[in-house]
C-alpha cells in the first residue's frame, strides 16, 4: 500500500483538504489493486497505480478544489 500524505500536499492544500485527498487516493488505491488481482488470476493487462495528481485532477473538475 502506497502512503500519499505528505508535506508538500498538506503546504499546498491545507491539513484537512490533503487528508481528504489522501483518502480518496488510497481508496482508488485499493480499487486498483482489487482489479489487478482479478485481472492477474485472468492472465490480463494491470492497471498502473494510483497517483494523487490524477485524485487532485478529478476533485478540481468535480468541483471540490479551486482551479
Amino acid at each position: 500500500m502506497k502512503t500519499f500524505l505528505r508535506n508538500d500536499l498538506i503546504e499546498r492544500f491545507g491539513y484537512g483538504m490533503a487528508v481528504y485527498i489522501t483518502a480518496k487516493a488510497s481508496a482508488m488505491q485499493r480499487s486498483i489493486d482489487a482489479i489487478n488481482a482479478e485481472r492477474t488470476a485472468a492472465g490480463g493487462r494491470l492497471l498502473k497505480n494510483a497517483s494523487i495528481e490524477e485524485v487532485v485532477g478529478v476533485l478540481r473538475r468535480k468541483g471540490k478544489l479551486p482551479a
